[in-house]
């Protein structure tokens, strides 16, 4: 049962949805949304997330439920610091984070400072270092024309914000009235174009930040999901990316733009499927028989495909959950 909660971090009041509860030695699953949405707009994705999996879909500082207070700090760093306390106070131990976009560049900054506090990363589309392509938006938006619009964007006919909802989408995708609500209601609650104002004027240092941060490359495991229509993100600017981490795979959807948990969110929920299941049978190899970093970059290409070699229990469990085989591309460093 999806349950809202409310939690206090340093003064701040922060909203987040969870589903199920934390157990020892089972997975909990973190999702941090995109610059605009909210942890309502994960709702498509985790109604076919399997029943058994902890899920907590978390309000960032100045969104959704969440409290809006002018003196909260719009910085990456500083957002990736409360998600990070949040995971401690609710006792979450090496949780798998998902980010999307914005939400993905948190889980990069949050693992970079905290390595070991997470155990894998899936990220959507994350806003990163490595691509220019919304600085010209970014420009617009500080500017003071672009203030004005941001002001007046809630309030536009709902019809014209759909249009735009559904360009940051592939091209199959059909937006309507009511997958439109969460950003509609997020961006009308006062104080929230405020804060996304003041997080676009430190946007660039805090890219500059993030790209010094990667420069010791990731040693989690991360999956990245990617809709190869992609306007805000292109995937193109993946394999920079995918650079900086020690293990990571891409997977392209197809036809899937900027907004994969809505568009396909069962084909995504089973890449998570897969994904777990393939890190608790990593986890489970004795480390003695565990192979070196060097080693364990060539693994993907000899076997693309995230499905079990046996029918373990688990295995068994997964399966009903679980998409077709993932073919992916391997990028290391």
């Amino acid at each position: 049962m999806m349950v809202r909660r409310q939690i206090g971090v340093d003064g701040l009041r922060l909203s987040y949805l969870e589903r199920g509860s934390a157990a020892r030695n089972q997975p909990s699953l973190v999702l941090l949304h995109g610059l605009m949405g909210c942890a309502e707009t994960f709702l498509p994705l985790m109604d076919h997330l399997r029943p058994d999996l902890h899920v907590v879909a978390l309000d960032l500082p100045g969104a959704g439920e969440s409290e809006r207070r002018q003196d909260i700090d719009p910085r990456l760093a500083s957002t990736a610091k409360y998600v990070g306390r949040v995971l401690a106070q609710l006792g979450l131990h090496r949780p798998m984070i998902l980010g999307h976009s914005y939400g993905g560049a948190i889980a990069l900054s949050l693992t970079a400072q905290q390595r070991h506090s997470v155990s894998s990363l899936v990220l959507l589309a994350p806003a990163h270092p490595y691509f220019d392509q919304s600085d010209p938006v970014i420009r617009f938006y500080l500017s003071k024309p672009g203030e004005l619009f941001a002001y007046l964007l809630p309030w536009l006919p709902e019809w014209l914000q759909i249009i735009g909802l559904r360009r940051m989408a592939g091209p199959q995708r059909v937006d309507t009235p009511d997958s439109l609500r969460p950003y509609r209601n997020n961006l009308r609650t006062p104080g929230t174009i405020l804060h996304l104002l003041r997080l676009l004027r430190t946007w660039h240092k805090d890219m500059s930040r993030l790209r010094r941060a990667l420069r010791r490359s990731l040693p989690v495991p991360t999956l990245m999901l990617w809709g190869e229509c992609d306007r805000a993100v292109p995937i193109r600017s993946a394999p920079k990316l995918c650079e900086r981490f020690c293990h990571a795979r891409l997977v392209t959807l197809p036809g899937v733009g900027h907004r994969p948990a809505e568009e396909a969110p069962e084909q995504v929920a089973g890449y998570i499927h897969s994904w777990l299941e393939r890190q608790a049978r990593q986890a489970s190899v004795p480390d003695s028989k565990k192979v070196s970093v060097s080693q364990a970059r060539t693994v993907p290409v000899i076997s693309p495909s995230f499905e079990p070699g046996g029918e373990s229990p688990a295995s068994a469990l997964a399966k009903k959950w679980s998409a077709p085989a993932i073919h992916t591309t391997f990028l290391g460093s």
